[in-house]
């Protein structure tokens, strides 16, 4: 074996910074490319940002402004915890109990429902079960109706005896015969307790009334608005693609020269300002290419999911990733970044641009996708007679009868249990 020095030549691709850029650009959303904009026209003085008087992140206020300051001065969030402190100020308790119901409320979890069991809790104030539970009684009693459950079935018992008029059937039901209720072992249960079917229905309708968790509401967060980053418009029957460039700001680099700060005689000034120039020219191109590529994938979405925009959601036809990069040309991980986080407006509603793609039912030799399957499954168990609901082989049955889609009941159960949708014996109601 003879060693040597061989050269040969290769290619090989070299992720430079401004590559990395171009490519984490892509996947940021409108908002998020927006708020890295700003961050580096904060480091990078050749940068000036415009705002965009059209830009929906641009609040105008047509009032005043001490109108304005009132509306935008911060709602103050009450907390759950927070709320069942500031009830206990209208009691007369002592200092052992105020201890145990601070520590009962700190193992509230955001739902309503105590996280941490007596046993565990007892020993931290050195006290006995029965009088820590005896407090948790107590807690029980507050508002909102429900807190303080250990379970859900609790949870629904509190809020069954906290009802104006009191219902002996639904509370005997709930607190003895609860895992055949929520079973839907329906009539052996109503052999035991000696009752009609339709009662046991007004009672289950009763108990949807209830709140399941009922702290939710003192945890809500703020909503997060979501604005498109494009728009398909249907015109004379035909698609188009509307491109939002008002989201984005307008850049101006500037050049160094242009700066009071920038002479020739100092070289270490120009060459930071040289790499300031460099970077916000790539910014902007990086941007301008981060448009491009999304046009692009939309066309081809847009080609390929026609039925779609004209006639409805349930006419989604399959549609991969790697059908598009084949088809553009580009890398599957290129067109992953354009549609993470993207949003389309379209005549059926605002819809994540990730929707759109959907695979190929394996059953079927047709153009027909999961994903409409699976809305036509919905669609079908929400029009269903509830007192005789459809089976999933009755489904599988329609599906081939209605619409020419063979597929089996295995893969309907499947996807009805994607969906959460529980079985007919469930839905079932008297």
């Amino acid at each position: 074996m003879r060693i040597g020095l061989i050269q040969e030549q290769s290619l090989k691709l070299n992720m430079t910074q401004e590559l990395q850029q171009a490519i984490a650009l892509l996947q940021y959303s409108s908002a998020d490319l927006l708020s890295y904009v700003h961050e580096l026209s904060m480091e990078n003085p050749l940068i000036e940002v415009k705002e965009n008087f059209r830009s929906p992140y641009r609040k105008v206020s047509k009032h005043s402004d001490k109108q304005a300051f009132i509306e935008n001065t911060c709602k103050e969030k009450t907390s759950l915890r927070e709320h069942l402190r500031s009830q206990l100020i209208d009691f007369h308790l002592g200092k052992k109990e105020m201890d145990c119901l601070h520590l009962l409320i700190h193992a509230i979890d955001s739902n309503g429902y105590l996280k941490d069991s007596l046993t565990e809790l007892a020993p931290v104030l050195d006290v006995t079960e029965e009088y820590l539970e005896s407090k948790l009684y107590f807690l029980q009693s507050l508002e909102p109706a429900g807190v303080g459950a250990r379970s859900l079935q609790e949870c629904i018992l509190l809020q069954l005896r906290r009802l104006p008029v009191r219902n002996s059937l639904a509370e005997l039901i709930v607190e003895e015969h609860f895992q055949a209720f929520a079973e839907k072992s329906w009539k052996d249960l109503s052999k035991k307790i000696k009752t009609k079917l339709v009662d046991i229905q007004e009672v289950l309708d009763l108990i949807k009334k209830l709140e399941p968790r009922p702290g939710l509401k003192y945890e809500s967060d703020d909503l997060t608005y979501v604005t498109p980053d494009m728009t398909i418009e249907i015109v004379n029957n035909h698609l188009h693609i509307v491109y939002h460039d008002e989201l984005m700001p307008q850049l101006i680099i500037h050049h160094p020269l242009q700066t009071d700060h920038a002479t020739n005689d100092e070289t270490e000034m120009k060459d930071y300002y040289s790499k300031k120039l460099t970077q916000g020219k790539w910014l902007q191109k990086a941007i301008q290419q981060r448009k491009e590529t999304m046009i692009n994938v939309m066309k081809v979405i847009v080609d390929k999911q026609e039925d779609f925009f004209l006639k409805g959601k349930s006419f989604l036809k399959p549609l991969t990733l790697k059908n598009i990069a084949d088809l553009l040309e580009i890398h599957e991980s290129t067109v992953s970044r354009a549609v993470k986080d993207k949003y389309v407006q379209t005549p059926h509603g605002l819809i994540s641009m990730k929707t759109f793609f959907s695979t190929k039912l394996d059953e079927e030799k047709g153009d027909v996708s999961a994903a409409s399957v699976k809305i036509k499954l919905v669609e079908m168990i929400a029009t269903e007679n509830k007192k005789k609901p459809l089976s999933d082989q009755k489904i599988a049955n329609l599906l081939k009868t209605d619409y020419d889609i063979k597929i089996s009941r295995r893969t309907v159960t499947k996807y009805r249990e994607q969906l959460n949708i529980p079985t007919s014996a469930v839905r079932k109601e008297y």
